[in-house]
């Protein structure tokens, strides 16, 4: 690739970030210095290959302000020691390793350079890449017109002048001082400088001491660290956040025409990543990485994908005026499709059965393109810690013998565990166009598609970027089988180490992982800045296993103020803070959202209740942005964010409803009472009814992509089996199956010796939560909490802790809740069991708040409860509150 062709590549849209790194000397200083003698490259590839073996841990850097910064991007390698576990961080930081270390954190693609500009970094200099890309950015200069100073410490001023430029290339709002800084040493600033230090300053990316800049002084290796640190958060926090448009809604196109999609920011600056494109239907037309959608012969619909740092545009394609439609043909499923049933057993599928299958044209590749993907080393792990029994039942359907990348009509099967990553190692680094993999569902054999499929790059195999995602709209209730060849087009991306990943639900079955190179880049789209893989989706992914804890129901939808649950509502529930204000550790980590009793069976009702629990900066939001609060609080935003477990339930289809809504404009309203229409029909319109919801639910939760949520499960709404209700437990039953299709959990909470508690395994259930019925105005004894411990060890349940107002202001309800925590806790039942926690509304915000200490010790000692560390052993007796 020529220089000037790389220069305009990078050139397009550099980090739109709130931090950076470190500059290179102006050429203004340039024409005084010697000419460097030639650099020894096996000696520098040597030094290279050392040092990108990052240690997570160094012996010398001991209470150093920058040990967090050092030890989190060496975990990342980002950054690397000098040999023998030592990191030397007052050592200056050369030019050479701040172009690799700043490279890295911004995500800027490096590839191969044809001509050496600088005689001290020539072609096979390790660091040529990275230099090169920096320096024809306009990141980094030379020392002189020929020699770029590789080995050559840098001064802080020159890092202000290069953090001015990255303002300046991303398009940064710069922050005008409130109280303009200076400094004593202001006249030692160079007049270069003046301007880019005073920016930095009120930016507080940089920062003197004493009252001085010190602009002459070196940056020491242990500044680079925390300053690449507030860069790479800088770069997750705009790719979380990023707003972007796209400049069509859909896309309809005749067969054999193109037409170029535009992707800009809403506030008119240049985009902070590059927009990465994929298509789910590559036999109807492929789409460039400029954005090009080049139309093939035949009709049909598909979906284009346009990803933005995290996140995710999709946009509907028709293809129209083609000639015959696909022609459909069936497919031998003998060989590899399971079946599941409710005790997760696998068998073959009954090949007696007539399926159809779209036929799959191949696209019309370039010639030049290449699937270099076949005889790579190809690694496969699971979303969180693999599980033995599932693996075993998934060796039924191994795939071919060289894996995933083989180029086989064979299928391979992967059964729960959340999701896999695979790893694809290619035999060198070479510049990549697609990467595509084929899916199929056949629902009738428990085998759907995934929802999406992300791919992601590496240059080493150690540093990933985030290179997007895929999906489609093959529906959840397709019984056809039918397949879908995901495919995501990269842009000008030199790499050696290409990972992909989709969940699992139930089964996943895919074929033929195609990877497409090309001989040279035909980008011309300026710089290839990607972010690096989402801290919150690694997390989960490491957590896919975590489930509930002790979980709060969280009622929304009515009582205004009572039903709407904000940020500041929800964050000291799931974060446990401390009277003086600290975020010690996590309170609930699971919220259960669940409508008021009063919710009336109807649909106009249901979507009511639905649309206020996706609305903005309330219910769902408000919780994902309580947990991005709590984590920055406990500094795990952009290192090890912690989710928050979700559970939502599912509105009851009360049986004496005969007015609940039309779910076909063609057919009457649904009547959920057996009167006039059977017990049957009621059932089956129940069911219906059901369905709608919770297929709309599942549309809505996937369409937010709340980064910070973790939907763990679905709630059974009605605290009892309705023996007079048509088909109850069949109903129940059929949710069930529903729920666990989608690989999530299903909670019940029944009361005291309500009907169905000792069946509640039979009904499909995983997780049964007893109500004591204790905490009540009737003269319930404190022996209800010894007989509720026996139902809770006959049948395998779990608990729930009730409070509501009362406990705050009378004394019989404060001894009621009190007590409660003082009988489980001597019976074992906070350390054993699984909680569940109903306050009615908001109640315990109140303890939160209150400068009493009696009520506020109401939140403490629940949070000494929940991790076993109540300490009090003797009931509350007479009537007064302490």
């Amino acid at each position: 690739m020529s220089k000037k062709r790389f220069g305009s590549r990078m050139l397009f849209a550099l980090l739109a970030a709130t931090t950076l790194l470190v500059q290179s000397t102006p050429l203004t200083h340039a024409a005084t210095e010697p000419k460097k003698p030639a650099v020894d490259t096996k000696k520098l590839e040597d030094q290279f290959k050392k040092q990108e073996e990052a240690h997570t841990e160094f012996t010398d850097l001991g209470n150093s302000y920058a040990r967090k910064a050092v030890n989190r991007l060496a975990a990342l390698h980002m950054i690397s020691g000098q040999g023998e576990n030592r990191f030397n961080p007052q050592n200056t930081i050369s030019r050479q390793d701040i172009a690799v270390l700043l490279t890295k954190v911004i995500g800027l693609q490096p590839t191969e350079i044809e001509n050496a500009a600088f005689e001290d970094v020539p072609l096979e200099n390790p660091y040529a890449p990275y230099i090169y890309g920096l320096s024809e950015l306009g990141v980094m200069n030379g020392k002189s017109e020929h020699t770029m100073g590789a080995l050559d410490p840098l001064t802080r001023q020159e890092l202000a002048v290069m953090l001015s430029r990255l303002m300046k290339e991303g398009s940064v709002t710069k922050v005008a001082g409130q109280t303009p800084v200076t400094y004593n040493d202001e006249e030692d600033i160079a007049d270069y400088a003046k301007t880019a230090v005073e920016e930095v300053t009120n930016q507080r990316w940089m920062q003197g001491a004493g009252g001085k800049f010190n602009p002459s002084g070196t940056v020491t290796r242990a500044e680079a660290a925390v300053i690449a640190e507030r860069v790479l958060d800088a770069r997750y926090q705009q790719a979380e956040q990023v707003k972007y448009k796209v400049d069509v809604e859909r896309l309809s196109l005749a067969a054999g025409t193109s037409q170029r999609l535009k992707v800009s920011s809403i506030g008119g600056d240049e985009l902070p990543f590059t927009p990465i494109f994929a298509f789910d239907r590559p036999e109807l037309g492929t789409i460039s990485a400029d954005g090009t959608f080049v139309a093939g012969p035949t009709a049909g619909k598909g979906n284009l994908t346009v990803t933005v740092g995290y996140n995710t545009t999709t946009i509907p394609v028709e293809i129209k005026n083609a000639g015959e439609p696909a022609v459909e043909k069936a497919e031998d499923t003998s060989k590899t499709a399971p079946v599941t049933s409710s005790n997760d057993s696998a068998t073959k599928v009954d090949e007696s059965k007539t399926v159809v299958e779209e036929e799959a044209k191949e696209p019309a590749e370039k010639d030049e393109l290449v699937n270099i993907a076949p005889g790579s080393y190809t690694s496969v792990t699971t979303f969180g810690a693999p599980d033995s029994y599932f693996q075993e039942l998934e060796k039924q359907y191994p795939g071919p013998v060289g894996g995933l990348v083989t180029p086989t009509e064979d299928w391979t099967g992967y059964h729960r565990q959340f999701g896999r990553k695979v790893t694809v190692e290619l035999d060198e680094a070479k510049p990549l166009e697609r990467v595509a993999l084929t899916f199929k569902q056949q629902k009738t054999s428990g085998i759907t598609m995934p929802e999406y499929m992300e791919v992601e790059v590496s240059r080493d195999g150690k540093v990933w970027s985030y290179a997007g995602r895929a999906v489609h709209d093959v529906s959840a209730k397709e019984d056809k089988l039918v397949t879908r060849t995901l495919s995501v087009t990269l842009p000008d991306v030199n790499t050696r180490y290409v990972r992909v990943s989709f969940p699992v639900k139930v089964f996943t079955f895919a074929r033929q992982l195609e990877v497409w190179a090309k001989p040279d880049s035909e980008w011309n789209n300026g710089a290839v800045l990607l972010p690096p893989p989402n801290p919150a989706k690694l997390e989960e992914a490491k957590q896919a296993g975590r489930r509930v804890e002790n979980m709060l129901l969280a009622y929304t939808g009515e009582h205004d103020e009572l039903g709407t649950w904000t940020k500041e509502d929800f964050l000291p529930m799931v974060g446990y803070r401390t009277v003086d204000g600290y975020m010690r550790d996590q309170m609930f980590d699971t919220i259960l959202f669940l409508p008021y009793q009063t919710i009336p069976a109807t649909k106009e009702s249901w979507t009511k209740y639905m649309n206020d629990l996706f609305g903005s900066n309330k219910q769902l939001d408000a919780l994902n942005q309580a947990m991005r609060e709590y984590n920055r609080l406990r500094g795990t935003l952009y290192s090890t964010p912690t989710q928050e477990n979700v559970v939502l339930a599912l509105p009851y289809p009360n049986a004496n409803q005969t007015n609940f809504g039309q779910l076909d404009e063609k057919k009457p309203s649904l009547s959920f009472n057996p009167a006039g229409i059977g017990e049957e029909q009621a059932y089956l319109n129940r069911k219906a009814a059901m369905e709608w919801y919770f297929q709309e639910l599942m549309k809505r939760w996937n369409k937010e992509g709340y980064a910070y949520l973790k939907l763990e499960g679905i709630y059974w709404f009605h605290e009892l089996v309705e023996d007079s209700a048509p088909k109850e437990r069949q109903l129940i039953r059929d949710m069930g199956s529903m729920v666990h299709d989608e690989a999530l959990r299903y909670y019940w909470i029944p009361y005291f010796g309500s009907p169905g508690v000792s069946e509640w395994k039979s009904l499909y259930f995983d997780k049964a939560f007893l109500q004591p019925s204790y905490y009540s105005d009737k003269p319930v004894g404190i022996d209800r909490i010894q007989g509720v411990l026996e139902v809770v060890n006959k049948y395998n349940m779990d608990i729930e802790i009730e409070g509501d107002w009362k406990m705050y202001n009378d004394p019989k309800f404060y001894q009621t809740y009190y007590n409660q925590l003082v009988a489980t806790h001597k019976l074992g039942m906070d350390k054993n069991n699984v909680h569940a926690y109903y306050f009615g509304s908001k109640t315990l915000l109140e303890s939160v708040k209150s400068t009493d200490p009696v009520k506020r010790a109401i939140y403490d000692d629940t949070y000494k409860w929940m991790r076993g560390r109540f300490d009090r052993t003797e009931f509350f007796e007479g009537s007064e509150m302490p």
